[in-house]
């Protein structure tokens, strides 16, 4: 049983880890205070990925090649939640009263 639960919590611990590095791109951006959102969803899905590799900066470089073409956006204000899909990391959400949606970290 203590293997069973060695393997679970070793298996896991990429999935406990990796979201504060990810956070740490995705929260406060660049001094913004808020959330870095993309419209798409496999763009901030990238962010993570490059963040558990620990390439904080390639993950930086897609919010700001986002926010260059306004695909992405530093959001704050009221937010609401649209969407959370099951075991993934990230919510769908817009800003109250803007109809666009952006994908962001939970």
């Amino acid at each position: 049983m203590k293997l069973a639960a060695f393997f679970l919590g070793a298996g896991l611990a990429p999935f406990l880890l990796a979201p504060a590095a990810a956070v740490e791109v995705a929260v406060i951006y660049e001094g913004f205070p808020g959330y870095a959102g993309c419209k798409e969803r496999a763009d901030m899905q990238r962010v993570i990925e490059l963040a558990e590799q620990y390439d904080l900066e390639a993950a930086r470089e897609i919010i700001r090649r986002g926010l260059k073409s306004k695909d992405c956006r530093v959001l704050g204000g009221d937010l609401v939640v649209e969407l959370v899909p099951p075991f993934s990391r990230l919510v769908k959400v817009h800003m109250r009263g803007d109809p666009d949606a952006y994908w962001i970290l939970q």
